[in-house]
């Protein structure tokens, strides 16, 4: 999105700022293991669009530093016998925490976040929008709805597959809608709109008044619109995170992914060996307390062991890849399933079976541009190119034995350059690779402090990579800045590639995802029951301020083109 609120000038992009990361990293298991626990937290509604205070802060701490000022005093430790060490890393996430709220206004353009009832370790953007009716000149709102795909994680509860929905904030929207304890607005919101429309901070199309640059507490956002109240105005609905659809499932969801040409079906993986195949306008929104688990179709006799790798083919509709545990890689053909008139639980036995890992498939991906190949890595630390044509199924087409130091948990084919693959692994790095020459690495990539996830590559720029990690982080990645000079005070923040760090989370972020209908934002979900919607600064990844200043008065002259003209 990037530009829903226009930057004050005041705010000047600050590397230190963005990439503040820290030194520590909170040590987890395996790629899926989570511990499933309820918050007893109520699941606030929070979002927001900022306007920065003139000040600068400089984000960029040591894990030391924090570990000195949070050492747990004697009586502390003994009211709580615990190991010291656990002590003072969950001091450590604190302070962290803390120190990244603190510097939100310089970081973001916005961020929502919201307490889910039960982990999901499952994240995915759908590609329907409700309320964009921007080609027409409609600003009866002040936000577009999106869809986001989630899971739940939970023992001895009944687990769903989700849609939720997002209310994002429009470009020109820029609302405070907090209220003091007596139900007035708040000293923030009391400005007027001739205020606001003179302030610094304010967009040119000012629909309310300038917002607070503090992330708040209690709503979970940067900025101050959205509420928890219930309330029904546009400025509450504009931060609304809200589960829209709940679907009993077998088990967790390890993974769910939507189908490109059909968003209604969706494939998801469980703790079992089989698959499962929804459609999901078959399904109430909420299922009734009798009904029963009860998919489209059932992917089996594929698999032996649970897995997490998971991938639509984006040219043939019903094409599916999976890894498992067992070492396999499976291809589907789930046509059958979603057929006009298919019945519930249609069992489909896969195509083809390969099988080159010697251990875990952690992930797997399908080639954009050759609907022929796909590829998959896992814990045996080797990247497999497979042509789906082969009818060997234990020769890939390309092999790479050693690819990472450590297992291989995340792979994904660049979407725009067809040479281009990314990868991430538990030796905490992300490696380029070109398909051209797989004997060594184009490029790795070293900002994590534990071990990679997953990776996704933005889809509106070839450059722009991200990955999730076990150490609470979600990295951007400009390749482009690869090899750009840099200051021996810009070094210390990370390499010139590193473009930004979210540091939001106090948990290993199980699994992420760029949003296609809006440039710039990402959801992320984490083990500790949280979701959180961001849309990083504009300033940061602007090219240089003058483009950015050009950007805003382009903006101000077209919006001043439409108030003449009403």
């Amino acid at each position: 999105m990037g530009d829903s609120q226009t930057p004050s000038s005041s705010r000047q992009p600050q590397d230190a700022a963005a990439k503040s990361s820290f030194d520590s990293s909170k040590p987890s298991s395996s790629h899926g293991a989570v511990t499933a626990e309820k918050t007893s937290a109520p699941a606030p509604h929070a979002t927001s669009v900022t306007a920065p205070s003139s000040a600068t802060t400089n984000a960029t701490t040591t894990a030391s530093t924090i570990a000195a000022q949070s050492a747990p005093s004697s009586s502390t430790q003994q009211q709580q016998p615990r190991d010291v060490a656990d002590v003072l890393e969950e001091r450590l996430i604190d302070a962290e925490y803390k120190i990244w709220k603190k510097n939100t206004p310089y970081l973001y353009d916005f961020v929502m976040t919201h307490s889910l009832e039960w982990p999901s370790l499952t994240c995915q953007w759908l590609p329907t929008v409700k309320g964009d009716d921007s080609s027409s000149g409609d600003r009866t709102t002040e936000y577009v709805e999106h869809s986001l795909l989630l899971g739940t994680h939970t023992t001895g509860e009944q687990n769903y597959l989700m849609i939720g929905s997002v209310n994002l904030p429009k470009n020109d929207a820029v609302i405070d809608h907090r209220q003091d304890g007596a139900g007035n607005a708040s000293s923030a919101a009391a400005s007027t709109n001739d205020t606001a429309a003179n302030s610094a901070t304010a967009t040119t199309t000012t629909s309310a008044v300038a917002v607070a640059a503090n992330y708040d507490d209690d709503k979970g956002e940067l900025g101050g619109f959205g509420s928890n109240s219930g309330t029904t105005t546009p400025a509450a609905k504009a931060g609304r995170i809200e589960i829209r659809m709940k679907i009993k499932h077998e088990g967790e969801v390890n993974r769910a992914r939507h189908m490109p040409q059909n968003h209604f079906i969706v494939a998801s993986r469980g703790p079992n060996p089989e698959l499962y195949i929804w459609d999901v306008s078959r399904h109430p929104s909420f299922p009734e307390d009798n009904s029963v688990f009860a998919p489209q179709g059932v992917l089996v006799g594929g698999h032996t062991r649970e897995g997490y790798g998971l991938a639509w083919s984006p040219h043939t509709e019903g094409r599916l890849i999976s890894g498992s545990e067992d070492g396999s890689v499976c291809l589907w053909d789930v046509t059958a399933s979603i057929a006009k008139g298919s019945k519930s639980g249609t069992q489909i036995n896969p195509l083809s079976t390969f099988r080159c890992h010697t251990d875990v498939v952690e992930d797997v991906d399908w080639h954009p541009k050759d609907a022929n190949l796909i590829g998959s890595v896992g814990d045996d630390c080797r990247i497999c190119i497979w042509d789906v044509r082969e009818k060997n199924p234990t020769k890939a087409v390309h092999t790479v034995e050693k690819a990472h130091d450590g297992y291989v948990n995340g792979l994904a084919f660049n979407p725009v350059n067809e040479f281009m693959l990314a990868t991430g692994s538990a030796d905490k790095t992300v490696a380029l690779w070109d398909m051209r020459n797989l004997k060594t690495k184009m490029q790795t990539l070293s900002g994590h402090t534990d071990q990679v996830l997953n990776v996704e590559w933005a889809p509106f720029n070839e450059s722009i990579l991200a990955s999730c990690s076990q150490d609470r982080r979600v990295n951007i990645w400009d390749l482009s800045r690869i090899g750009m000079e840099q200051s021996p005070q810009d070094a210390e923040d990370g390499p010139p590639e590193l473009l930004f760090i979210h540091g939001g989370h106090t948990g290993k972020v199980c699994d992420f995802s760029w949003n296609g209908n809006d440039e710039w934002t990402v959801a992320s979900v984490s083990e500790d029951n949280v979701l959180q919607v961001w849309n990083m600064a504009e300033e940061i990844y602007a090219e240089d301020v003058e483009e950015l200043m050009e950007t805003e008065d382009e903006e101000e002259n077209d919006t001043l083109e439409d108030d003449e003209l009403e």
